[in-house]
């Protein structure tokens, strides 16, 4: 289940990887309910997987008490009880589940914060918290999860958006296309228009400027060794972003190659170590 929600060499195992934690197994496994979920939303069976998120609000009450049956849940079991870390996280990424499977479009950015949260700056915050430790869980250490969430989830949009359409989901606010000029419905169209191209081009902008900008979040050396799992994370996105078509294409989406995530996690890990 681990392998399968962070493969060798993905950008989740290498951030893991080069956390420099022994916690890096509980990382893990919090990525893996991460990727339980969204591969229950990506079933084609509708009412199946509503019946799987309502059967895993069960299981996190179980896990509350201390008596989890699922594998995956009671991996998840070490979160108990820690200090700073919050176990109704994994209820606000069931909501962002719920979210995934209705297709909710969002009018505003502010709409669309909500729910980047719960999708993924939940997991960031549940990390950066158990990363914290004893020392306790700084109000800089948590705005830089949530912005690291919201800043990678934004970057996989970026890269899935013509796939989600396909797929009948919509996450870009439907109030900032209004305002650029853009019909929805022409966006499964893929057509290469001057508005779609400049509100890609916007849009990773956002992105690549709140990514840039992680680092000077986390005031204090201190701080930043403690969340190198974020900082490396924030970098292979940044990376990643890069290789961005910003025009509408129909090529394949462009990977980083696996030896420039491995030199780029290294170099970020040891920077900040």
């Amino acid at each position: 289940m681990t392998d399968a929600a962070a493969p060798i060499g993905s950008l989740r195992q290498l951030a893991a990887l080069f956390s420099g934690s022994p916690e890096r197994g509980l990382l893990e496994a919090i990525y893996a309910f991460e990727w339980e979920l969204r591969r229950i939303v990506a079933s084609t069976a509708h009412e199946a997987a509503h019946a799987r998120l309502q059967w895993w609000r069960g299981e996190l009450d179980r896990l509350a008490a201390g008596q989890p049956s699922h594998p995956l849940a009671q991996s998840l079991l070490p979160l108990r009880g820690r200090r700073d870390v919050e176990l109704a996280l994994l209820h606000e990424m069931l909501v962002a589940a719920d979210l995934d499977l209705a297709r909710l479009t969002y009018l505003t950015w502010q709409e669309l914060d909500a729910y980047l949260f719960r999708s993924a700056g939940a997991t960031q915050t549940l990390i950066a918290a158990t990363l914290a430790g004893e020392r306790g869980f700084t109000d800089a250490e948590r705005e830089f999860a949530r912005r690291l969430g919201a800043a990678v989830r934004q970057t996989e949009m970026l890269f899935e958006l013509d796939r989600d359409l396909a797929r009948g989901r919509l996450y870009a606010p439907l109030q900032v296309l209004e305002a650029a000029g853009i019909e929805p419905q022409t966006l499964t169209t893929g057509a290469a228009t001057g508005p779609l191209t400049n509100f890609r081009a916007d849009w990773r902008t956002r992105v690549r400027r709140e990514l840039e900008a992680l680092p000077s979040v986390l005031h204090a050396a201190e701080l930043r060794a403690a969340q190198r799992h974020g900082l490396v994370l924030a970098t292979l996105h940044l990376r990643w972003l890069e290789r961005l078509p910003v025009a509408p294409t129909t090529e394949q989406r462009r990977d980083l190659p696996p030896l420039s995530r491995l030199w780029t996690a290294w170099r970020t890990a040891l920077r900040h170590g």
